[in-house]
């Protein structure tokens, strides 16, 4: 009889190949670092080889085998989750873990809505919230950590399903002292004035410059930060202007030196929805889940 690895072993050999550190994986697993060692020496015993090479105290190395082990790995246990899935739908429709990931220009101010909406319409649904760039929540749902993204497109999301949830208009947001008497702005007004945007990897940064089809001259000064509120802030401060979606604008908590002035027609826009994987097993329930906040934000 041939002796297999458990399930749990190969999640935790996972794990260690993810993080390439014994204590993060550990932490990931809600384990004790030892408990982890111990599995992963059981499964060596059982399979007759090592995945680790112990050669070197300070870097995680797998052997060959090792590498071969976590590959056969990746390929079951998303395969398992599948079943695990397929069956919990089965016998309980609308129900079951949600793994959600949301982008950072997003999550604070859609998620405090759509949240209480979705616990009260699904109460046998539990949702685990991620939040991060799009680039990585892609990578995270093709390789099965999520089911879910609620984000900004365009997006290059070739190999995922999409839902539109809605389009949302781009606002300039100013010091008070700015575009006098202008109650609203064509985007040339835009130009030679410093633009704040966030840092490369946040898809709004792309989605503004490409809306409001602002071409950045070399030598024009561009100030960038990593979150909507250190922009705020900077624009507060008359370090220059930004741009702004709808939805950060109608949260009403922006900083009080600002003036928010519409765009005029064509009105730039970014358009907000789900993705997820084709052909996943979760398919009915974000069906369910997309509908229902769809109707909800019209």
């Amino acid at each position: 009889m041939n002796n297999y690895p458990t399930l749990r072993q190969l999640q935790y050999l996972c794990a260690i190949d993810k993080y390439m550190n014994f204590r993060i994986a550990a932490e990931e697993c809600f384990i004790t670092q030892p408990t982890l060692s111990a599995a992963i020496k059981e499964m060596e015993q059982l399979l007759g080889n090592q995945v680790l090479d112990r050669t070197n105290r300070k870097k995680i190395i797998f052997t060959p085998f090792g590498q071969e082990v976590v590959q056969t790995a990746k390929a079951i246990l998303p395969q398992l989750d599948q079943l695990t899935a397929n069956a919990q739908r089965l016998s309980e429709p609308l129900s079951g873990l949600i793994r959600l990931g949301i982008i950072p220009t997003i999550a604070p101010y859609l998620l405090p809505d759509i949240l209480p909406i979705l616990q009260n319409k699904f109460p046998k649904m539990a949702f685990k919230i991620t939040e991060d760039l799009s680039a990585s929540l892609v990578d995270k749902i093709q390789e099965g950590d999520l089911d879910l993204i609620l984000m900004a497109f365009p997006y290059d999301t070739e190999k995922l399903e999409t839902f539109s949830l809605l389009k949302e208009n781009f606002y300039c947001a100013c010091p008070p002292d700015y575009f006098p008497n202008k109650k609203s702005l064509k985007t040339d007004d835009l130009k030679n004035h410093h633009l704040l945007l966030l840092e490369d990897g946040h898809c709004l940064r792309d989605h503004a410059l490409e809306s409001c089809k602002l071409q950045l001259p070399n030598d024009q000064k561009l100030l960038s930060a990593t979150s909507l509120q250190t922009i705020l802030q900077m624009v507060a401060q008359g370090y220059g202007i930004t741009l702004l979606p709808k939805m950060v604008v109608d949260t009403k908590i922006l900083p009080q030196n600002i003036k928010i002035i519409p765009l005029k027609n064509p009105t730039p826009t970014r358009e907000i929805g789900f993705a997820w994987r084709k052909g996943s097993p979760q398919v009915s329930n974000i069906q369910a889940i997309s509908k229902e906040i769809k109707a909800h934000l019209k």
